[in-house]
């Protein structure tokens, strides 16, 4: 049976370092069992999948393995149980392995964090005021408007556009939905709005509605010291990210954790222990019924102290 994807189709390196841990690696069954001339290749997998999209994952055809790795297939079919260990197929086809998984699940947290950082630094920034025509409202925010007089001419052209981008000129309001978002964003304490803002006007495209905004604008006026609008807009973008995940299916549970092997093995992978290691034949092997007591363990708040290496598991 097939395991859903564990992140959306669509993610790609583009450009973040693969990085090995060393330790790790020694420290796998894999990489113990591998003859010493087939180590190399096992590494070729790991950064030939960090390259395909989605990033961490092969083609489930031993010929294209081969042929994106450079090995002679005949060589891969002869040392395809070790090539092969610890990759597992998901419902899109394709080939994952949970270290690598983790490592791209990593990635885009330590993304989405420094989009967060980015735009709190951008939040901080107090926005530049463009020059403004006397008798006008045009870069100026409603409550910092000084003008009084009616203006001809160029003036007439500024405030034209003004008023297209959703801001209030004199008594008339403006009906596009960027004006409507913004007032609705500063009706909760969040002045500092932009209604020509490019990534508003595309979160207003994707079909983001106001109440979402507010919402957004509502934990920006709580925080200590109070956020501003690119914060706002980073809260709403990843809530979107958010939901695009959700809405792919990836990582919904169908069934109880515990109904069978392959869902108490992936619950394990999730806890981050990984699959039962199934080829340990040793005297002290652990059973089944021992991996699903510790799985059950951490599921209801405990601890554990073994961790999943690149090839299988290592425990301290």
């Amino acid at each position: 049976m097939s395991k859903p994807i564990p992140y959306p189709a669509d993610v790609r390196a583009k450009g973040w370092r693969f990085e090995l841990d060393h330790e790790k690696i020694e420290q796998s069954a894999t990489w113990a069992l591998a003859p010493p001339e087939l180590r190399p290749w096992l590494l070729m997998l790991w950064m030939t999948a960090w390259k395909q999209t989605p990033c961490g994952t092969l083609d489930d055809d031993d010929a294209l393995i081969a042929a994106r790795i450079g090995m002679p297939l005949k060589t891969f079919q002869k040392h395809r149980g070790t090539l092969r260990r610890g990759w597992w197929c998901a419902d899109d086809g394709r080939l994952y392995h949970d270290t690598i998984t983790q490592f791209v699940i990593d990635m885009m947290t330590r993304r989405r964090k420094e989009s967060d950082r980015k735009a709190l630094s951008r939040a901080k920034t107090p926005l530049g005021v463009p020059p403004l025509s006397r008798g006008t409202t045009a870069g100026l925010h409603p409550e910092s408007d000084t003008g009084t007089g009616t203006g001809t001419g160029k003036e007439e052209t500024t405030t034209t556009s003004r008023t297209t981008a959703g801001e209030v000129v004199g008594d008339q309001q403006s009906p596009t939905k960027a004006g409507e978002v913004c007032r609705a964003i500063k009706a909760k304490k969040v002045a500092d709005v932009n209604p020509s803002s490019p990534e508003l006007i595309a979160l207003i495209a994707k079909g983001v509605p106001v109440e979402t905004f507010e919402a957004a604008a509502e934990i920006c006026a709580k925080a200590t010291p109070p956020k501003g609008f690119a914060y706002l807009l980073g809260i709403v973008k990843r809530q979107l990210g958010e939901a695009a995940v959700i809405a792919s299916g990836a990582g919904m549970p169908t069934k109880p954790w515990d109904a069978d092997r392959p869902s108490i093995e992936a619950k394990g992978v999730e806890l981050g222990l990984g699959k039962w290691n199934e080829h340990d034949l040793s005297e002290k092997r652990e059973r089944f019924d021992q991996y699903t007591a510790r799985v059950r363990h951490l599921v209801e708040g405990g601890r554990h102290v073994t961790i999943d290496t690149p090839f299988g598991m290592a425990h301290h």
